[in-house]
């Protein structure tokens, strides 16, 4: 009786032991593929912000030289639609540009 006793328990402890070995392995690689994931995101992130401080470095040298007219000009024109009093605007109704 006490075989049969130790038998199961050392069966059932083998199981167990398994069961734990592949909870562990998966949840390893499962692991493994966010951290890949989340070096992706913060890779695109870095150049992004590489990006923005270069925009910024050239935006505080506009700022610090002044800003030339063409550059008013295009501006106000592309970003706000403004002309000046004395222009005509003629706009395309065929919707073809």
């Amino acid at each position: 009786m006490v075989k049969g006793k130790k038998n199961k328990v050392g069966r059932l402890f083998g199981v167990s032991i398994a069961a734990l070995v592949v909870y562990l392995a998966v949840s390893s690689m499962v692991l493994q593929v966010d951290i890949t994931s989340y070096q992706e995101k913060l890779s695109g992130l870095e150049q992004q912000c590489a990006d923005q401080e270069i925009e910024n470095e050239q935006l505080s040298e506009r700022v610090e030289n002044g800003a030339d007219y063409d550059y008013v000009i295009r501006t106000a024109r592309e970003k706000l639609g403004l002309i000046f009093p004395e222009e005509q605007v003629f706009y395309n109704a065929s919707g073809n540009q």
